[in-house]
């Protein structure tokens, strides 16, 4: 995997923050998300996958409020 997939910055300002299913098919679909990171299809490495989406959504949604600011910021 690229490491472009990984990254948030490619949210779209105009559509907002990348859903979990977003992030996910970035990937390829849930099993190559896990093993972009080491897990198998496991509950436990599944338990810990849902942990690192969960921080992807929030540093998505944090990142595209930021580029909201800014756009605002700059419109004035």
């Amino acid at each position: 995997m690229s490491s472009s997939n990984k990254s948030s910055s490619s949210s779209n300002s105009k559509e907002g923050p990348r859903s979990r299913n977003q992030i996910i098919k970035s990937y390829g679909g849930r099993p190559n998300f896990q093993y972009s990171f080491g897990l198998k299809m496991e509950p436990g490495d599944i338990e810990e996958g849902n942990a690192i989406l969960d921080a992807f959504e929030q540093q998505e949604k944090e990142d595209w409020e930021e580029q909201q600011k800014e756009q605002n910021k700059d419109q004035k």
